[in-house]
């Protein structure tokens, strides 16, 4: 008997452009350069994460109605799939995005853009 799971994700680990995975979007202002995690956009723009799930996937169509110049990006899943890490939140499994340099770079962050919070 095969179980089909109707919300699960899987996370190959390829650096393949495959658009079919879905985009998101990438918040350049909520994303400090001190914060241990990028700061996605919520799937209806009214808010802010860091939880992969509540940020898409969504079509890059649909994205680019809410992208807002220098202060969103949008990303392909397949471009961040291998840098994700799984994080224990409030007692639940998710997906999040390191703020490294590396992560920065390959979404294409200038630091100079990015806030510091003390």
């Amino acid at each position: 008997m095969e179980i089909q799971l109707q919300n699960a994700k899987l996370f190959e680990l390829s650096n393949s452009f495959d658009d079919r995975d879905g985009y998101y979007l990438i918040s350049l202002k909520w994303s400090l350069i001190n914060e241990e995690y990028i700061t996605f956009v919520r799937k209806e723009a009214l808010a802010y994460c860091y939880n992969l799930d509540w940020a898409g996937p969504m079509s890059k169509s649909n994205l680019l109605k809410k992208v807002i110049k220098d202060k969103t990006v949008i990303v392909p899943l397949s471009k961040i799939r291998s840098f994700l890490v799984k994080v224990n939140t409030d007692n639940k499994e998710c997906f999040m995005l390191p703020n490294t340099d590396e992560v920065r770079k390959i979404i294409g962050f200038e630091d100079a853009n990015l806030q510091l919070v003390v």
